[in-house]
């Protein structure tokens, strides 16, 4: 019998919602969970989760699948709540308990538990027991790896956006860029990566780039500041406003969309929740199925015997183009004929 367990901190608790994991598991092609695979005969396996913030549908993926892979596991549950300062004693409490396997929910909380490549200290952070991550942009960037094949080390896991190649070449199907917006949070290295490969693509491409961040005097992000933020980014008139997956406007989504469509400022996202708050297009994967996809990596690892380093870190086979159409008509701005071909449009 198929058991499941949950061990959490401050009061936060994930559901099994064991039916939701199979349209991930079928679009994944792990036809095994369709032919009756026996029981995994063993006693439980301990997986130890650490989170960025709670609520991310790709948590609950990653815990689907594996509960529908016929697997027995106890779920450790620790939050950060943003804040990386509490990575130390989770790393300390992860080597205390020895879990079969680690899942980290994005770059930052993947950095303080494996190290970034050339800075890896085996007494601050995690060598010896497989990590899976998930909600990770840039894996390469971030320095976690060197090459998707392999990251040569206990690491493997699911990318979530689509490279940003072609997510400009995204935007400019949708409409003509001279001047392209960017509200990014420079306090996080993942983001000042992305900046600086943004920047070179849009020059490449004719484009000006215009970026605009929400910190404060103390050089952190200041939620105060996300109107006035907009408000800059307005004044430099782009023609299109990129929303790039950053971490501190995961919660203030609602706020930073509103604040966008009062300005009139059309938006691209990269993520799904900036599009169910109102973002007016943008190229993007359901964070279930990415979840799911770093699941059957963790399969993989905990029933296979497959080491990390021989899983290889992937991104979903398919982005899916979006358009919110109650923002594309408060905007005035439409999608040309031949993105209504093949795109999504969301309309609520």
């Amino acid at each position: 019998m198929k058991r499941s367990r949950l061990s959490t901190e401050g009061g936060h608790g994930v559901r099994h919602q064991r039916g939701r994991a199979w349209p991930a598991v079928l679009a994944l092609g792990a036809a095994v969970l369709l032919g009756g695979a026996p029981a995994v005969a063993a006693p439980p396996y301990r997986v130890f989760m650490v989170l960025h913030r709670a609520g991310a549908e790709a948590d609950q993926g990653f815990k689907d699948y594996l509960l529908s892979s016929g697997l027995e596991v106890e779920f450790t549950v620790r939050n950060i709540e943003g804040d990386d300062k509490r990575l130390p004693a989770i790393v300390q409490e992860i080597r205390a308990q020895r879990p079969d396997l680690i899942y980290a929910q994005s770059s930052i909380v993947t950095q303080g538990i494996v190290g970034q490549l050339g800075a890896v200290d085996p007494t601050r952070h995690i060598t010896d027991i497989p990590v899976v991550f998930a909600l990770v942009s840039d894996p390469i960037g971030t320095g976690l790896t060197t090459a998707l094949e392999s990251s040569g080390r206990n690491l493997t896991g699911a990318v979530h956006v689509a490279s940003l190649p072609v997510q400009l070449k995204a935007m400019q199907s949708f409409m003509p860029l001279k001047r392209l917006g960017l509200a990014y949070n420079p306090s996080e290295q993942p983001q000042r990566i992305m900046y600086e490969r943004l920047s070179a693509l849009a020059t490449q491409a004719g484009i000006e780039l215009v970026a605009v961040d929400p910190l404060g005097p103390d050089g952190k992000p200041d939620p105060e500041r996300l109107p006035a933020m907009m408000e800059e980014l307005a004044a430099r008139k782009p023609d299109l406003v990129y929303l790039p997956p950053v971490n501190f406007f995961a919660p203030h989504s609602k706020l930073l969309m509103d604040e966008a469509l009062r300005r009139g400022l059309p938006t691209f996202c990269a993520i799904e929740v900036q599009l169910e708050a109102g973002g007016l297009m943008g190229l993007v994967a359901p964070f279930y199925n990415v979840g799911s996809l770093a699941g059957y990596k963790a399969v993989q690892i905990l029933r296979d015997r497959r080491p990390p380093a021989e899983i290889p870190i992937e991104t979903l086979s398919r982005f899916s183009f979006e358009v919110n159409m109650p923002t594309a008509h408060a905007l005035g701005i439409y999608p040309p004929m031949h993105i209504l071909r093949y795109a999504r449009m969301r309309e609520r």
